[in-house]
């Protein structure tokens, strides 16, 4: 008797537990976030070096923070794609440059799978995004492969889901390092450079692609 009531409590456990890991697959007030939001903010940063940031948030303006960000699965394009900051003055502003396009998809918790298709490059990856209410920001680190050299940099962007796409989206890239082996290739983008972009006309409008 006592080992069939063991045995009992045995399976009551166990499908507890089941309960509770597949309520870590929502994404709504209800997750259990296994990481807070002091994570987010503090991978952010690392985004950007220390010696840019006053800078650079200056004129990114403020990130969104929290453990709960919103749903943002789905395509986008940013159109007119809009260069509007950086700290190198060889780099003119207010450049329209051609479109970025986005797609987000297997949000879960704290990371996304991103696919991002910048002029002729398309890159596949699993990205953070954090937020709160409809507010959200991505973040990553990638290394770029040339022939005659690489170059990490930090990617940010932020915006506000909405019904027609992401309002108010802008995104940043920093260059973090690189690896010049072109004879001065790389001098247009030495470590520390940053680019901000924005979409020209305030919203980074959904589109299948």
């Amino acid at each position: 008797m006592i080992r069939k009531k063991l045995a009992i409590i045995g399976i009551s456990l166990v499908a507890l537990a089941g309960i509770m890991m597949s309520s870590c697959t929502k994404n709504d007030e209800n997750t259990i976030v296994p990481i807070g939001t002091e994570y987010y903010i503090d991978d952010i940063l690392s985004v950007i070096p220390d010696t840019l940031q006053t800078a650079f948030f200056a004129a990114f303006g403020d990130v969104p923070s929290g453990a709960i960000p919103p749903k943002i699965e789905g395509s986008y394009v940013v159109d007119p794609k809009q260069r509007v900051g950086s700290n190198m003055a060889v780099w003119p502003l207010n450049t329209i440059e051609p479109n970025t396009y986005l797609r987000f998809t297997k949000q879960h918790n704290g990371i996304v799978t991103m696919d991002f298709n910048e002029t002729t490059e398309t890159v596949s990856d699993t990205v953070f995004v954090c937020g709160s209410g409809n507010n959200f920001a991505v973040y990553f680190i990638e290394t770029k492969d040339y022939d005659l050299g690489w170059m990490k940099r930090g990617v940010l962007m932020r915006g506000k889901v909405t019904a027609d796409g992401l309002s108010d989206f802008r995104y940043a890239t920093v260059v973090m390092e690189t690896e010049d082996h072109s004879g001065g290739q790389f001098g247009l983008y030495p470590t520390g450079t940053y680019f901000i972009y924005k979409d020209g006309d305030g919203l980074a409008s959904n589109l299948d692609w």
